[in-house]
């Protein structure tokens, strides 16, 4: 299946980026949102789900990071 989320970085500690992809999957060479420090960032994201129906989030810098689910689809 995928899932449409909001995901938002709040008040990072550097510049950097977020990943967000399917867990037990590698991690993708490219960011869904890019940030600065203090920022409050928010965008849209469409991803896979992964092993266990989870998704993973990988940020480069310490930051608080919000995830919305918007939409789920089944895997067909």
């Amino acid at each position: 299946g995928a899932v449409s989320l909001n995901v938002t970085a709040v008040g990072p500690s550097a510049p950097g980026f977020l990943t967000v992809y399917p867990c037990g999957q590698p991690r993708p060479n490219a960011s869904n949102l890019n940030f600065t420090a203090g920022q409050i960032v928010p965008n849209a994201v469409f991803t896979g789900v992964g092993t266990g129906g989870k998704v993973c989030v990988f940020s480069q810098q310490t930051t608080d990071v919000v995830v919305d689910l918007n939409a789920w689809t089944p895997a067909n």
